[in-house]
């Protein structure tokens, strides 16, 4: 339960910290996209850890982590370009350049949570 806590409020804080980046906080703070990245991946590798735990899945952890991460970046990019709100014009260099981005930066969120984690196991 505390897992899903933690994760509830990363993922909530990332939220709320999206809304201004739609503000313009994106372009005009240097690495605001990048951190909330990050921390989304944090947040949601946590998430899927706690999800892992509920259902007693031990095998190939690490693995299904980065992939449910991966996959809910994929979602969330093909949200961004449904809705006009990436950085940049689809299906442009710059706009690939992005998404490839921000998909890594989630992986790296996803790897510090299962270092994370997996550092307080005895």
């Amino acid at each position: 339960m505390r897992k899903y806590l933690i994760a509830l409020v990363i993922l909530i804080s990332v939220l709320i910290s999206q809304s201004y980046g739609l503000e313009g906080w994106n372009m005009r703070l240097w690495g605001f996209d990048v951190l909330m990245h990050i921390v989304g991946g944090i947040g949601l590798g946590v998430f899927v850890s706690a999800l892992l735990d509920s259902g007693g899945i031990h095998k190939s952890r690490r693995l299904f982590i980065l992939g449910a991460v991966l996959a809910f970046g994929l979602v969330w990019e093909l949200f961004e370009a449904s809705y006009a709100i990436a950085k940049y014009p689809l299906w442009t260099d710059l706009y690939f350049y992005d998404t490839s981005k921000d998909l890594l930066n989630g992986l790296i969120g996803a790897s510090l949570s299962i270092w994370a984690i997996e550092r307080k196991k005895p």
